[in-house]
């Protein structure tokens, strides 16, 4: 896990990702590839706009922390593990890619998943308890009611501000780590495999 971590600008972080075959294609003809909104309301169809919220604020506030362009709007996920990447699917190739190190972003897999379903995101188990003493006190059954329903302003603030320690490597949640990238270039391209 050291060298995932390292943070010399110089460095290349070895990745792996699954996407569909015509990634593979737009890098042939293109040399890099960005995912557009288009293609994430295919995929995800009536569950897109509550990924693309999540997504668009990723963005933001990762922008905050390295150089994004602003024709890149949506992520790429990466497997930081060989053992991790995504299983084989029809249609789908593996990439194995060496990506420089700014070009990235690593973090706490389960903190992303607080995240995407509209949790906050805690501190340690004090602060989650505490945050969840506060939703009873509130009357709160479903914690995603907090950001998906206009009833509760303050907790919302709260909630995402919370999300902000996703960039925080001093808090960690698990030892799993994915990452994001925000376009893939072909020079990045170690090795491909596609199976029809």
């Amino acid at each position: 896990m050291d060298k995932v971590l390292h943070n010399n600008s110089d460095s290349k972080v070895k990745v792996w990702t699954r996407q569909h075959k015509n990634v593979l294609k737009t890098l042939k003809e293109k040399g890099v590839y960005r995912v557009k909104e288009r293609y994430i309301r295919k995929k995800l169809d009536d569950c897109a706009d509550i990924y693309l919220d999540v997504y668009r604020w990723l963005r933001n506030e990762a922008a905050k922390r390295m150089e994004i362009s602003e024709e890149l709007k949506y992520p790429i996920w990466l497997s930081v593990e060989e053992e991790l990447k995504l299983p084989e699917a029809e249609g789908m190739v593996f990439f194995e890619l060496e990506i420089p190190r700014d070009q990235i972003m690593i973090f706490d897999m389960m903190k992303w998943d607080y995240i995407v379903n509209y949790l906050y995101l805690p501190k340690n188990r004090e602060d989650r308890k505490r945050f969840k003493q506060k939703l009873e006190k509130y009357n709160i059954n479903v914690e995603s009611d907090i950001y998906l329903q206009d009833f509760y302003p303050r907790l919302k603030r709260e909630m995402t501000s919370s999300w902000k320690r996703l960039f925080d490597p001093e808090i960690e949640l698990s030892d799993q780590k994915v990452a994001v990238s925000w376009e893939l270039k072909e020079e990045w391209v170690v090795d491909y495999e596609y199976k029809n």
